[in-house]
């Protein structure tokens, strides 16, 4: 089953950041007997802009909180830089958890992150949660 996010850029934050369309919650994936794919698509107020801005040695994508090894695989940049997919292998409880992340993207050439700097658990952290 694919998660697609919707990333656009929030001009309500100071300074702007990127809004991941996650409806307040974190993004859930379900369990499966097979690795699921989570897309970030850059839209709307974003569309023009790319995920080519490295962060963590990552295009566009880092961890806040490191999840175990094996869950999840590396972030790939699409070939016009607007989209990063990342498989998810929730196949049992020991895979089960929540990890927020940040994004981060060039958009007219300034470069725009997500809310996530710190672990707080609030909805503005973009995450990933394995149920």
């Amino acid at each position: 089953m694919p998660n697609n996010l919707k990333v656009t850029l929030d001009k309500t934050t100071t300074p702007w950041s990127l809004d991941i369309d996650q409806h307040g919650n974190a993004n859930h994936v379900g369990q499966g007997s097979s690795a699921q794919t989570i897309t970030w698509q850059l839209s709307g107020s974003a569309a023009s802009g790319s995920f080519d801005s490295q962060i963590a040695n990552q295009p566009g994508f880092a961890w806040i909180q490191t999840p175990p090894a094996g869950i999840f695989g590396s972030p790939t940049l699409s070939n016009n830089a607007n989209e990063i997919t990342m498989s998810d292998l929730n196949n049992s409880p020991s895979t089960g958890g929540e990890w927020i992340y940040q994004l981060s993207a060039t958009i007219n050439n300034v470069v725009y992150q997500s809310n996530a700097t710190s672990i707080t658990g609030t909805t503005t952290n973009p995450s990933i949660k394995n149920n």
